[in-house]
C-alpha cells in the first residue's frame, strides 16, 4: 500500500496537469478604457492602485491625452497550459522622464511594479488611470509583463497634454 501511495504521488507530481506552462502572451485590445473602480488604496510612492470592473474598450489608440480619470492599457491572454491555472507576472510600468513626482516624494517615480495572477486562457487587463495631476507626464508610456527574467509582452503608449491628439 506505501509503494502504490508513493508512485501516486510521483505519478501527481509529475503529471503535465500539474505543471504550469507559458508560451507566450497576447494582447487581445489596446487604447483608452472605461471601467467600473470597485477599490482603491495608496501605496508608499502615492500611486493609486484600483481593483476595477467592467473593464470596456473605449478607443483603440496608443496616443492617449494627459487628462485626470483617463484609463489606458491592454487586454491579454496568456497562452500555455493548463487553462484556468493563475500563473505569477510581474507587471512592469516604465514612465517617462523626469518620472512621476508625488508632492511628498524625495524623488520621481521613473518606474513601478506589482505582481498580477492571470488564468491561463482568459482574458486579463493591465493599464493605468491618471489619478492625479503629478501623473499628468507627457512622453513614452511602457507596460511589460514579464515571468521571471523573461518578458512576455510590451505596449507602448504616447501621452499627449491636451486632446488635440
Amino acid at each position: 500500500m506505501r509503494r502504490l501511495l508513493v508512485a501516486l504521488i510521483f505519478l501527481a507530481a509529475t503529471s503535465p496537469a500539474w505543471a504550469q506552462k507559458i508560451d507566450r502572451i497576447e494582447v487581445v485590445e489596446y487604447g483608452i478604457f472605461t471601467a467600473d473602480k470597485l477599490k482603491s488604496q495608496r501605496d508608499a510612492n502615492g500611486q493609486m492602485h484600483s481593483i476595477i470592473g467592467n473593464v470596456q474598450l473605449e478607443e483603440a489608440t496608443t496616443t492617449v491625452p494627459a487628462e485626470r480619470g483617463v484609463k489606458f492599457g491592454f487586454r491579454y491572454r496568456v497562452i500555455g497550459e493548463p487553462d484556468g491555472k493563475a500563473v505569477a507576472i510581474r507587471k512592469v510600468m516604465i514612465f517617462p522622464p523626469p518620472g512621476l513626482k508625488a508632492p511628498n516624494a524625495p524623488q520621481p517615480l521613473t518606474r513601478s511594479e506589482d505582481s498580477v495572477t492571470p488564468p491561463i486562457g482568459e482574458t486579463s487587463y493591465t493599464g493605468f488611470e491618471f489619478d492625479d495631476p503629478w501623473e499628468l507626464v507627457p512622453g513614452i508610456w511602457t507596460m511589460q509583463l514579464w515571468q521571471g527574467n523573461k518578458m512576455l509582452v510590451e505596449q507602448r503608449f504616447t501621452v499627449l497634454v491636451g486632446r488635440g491628439i
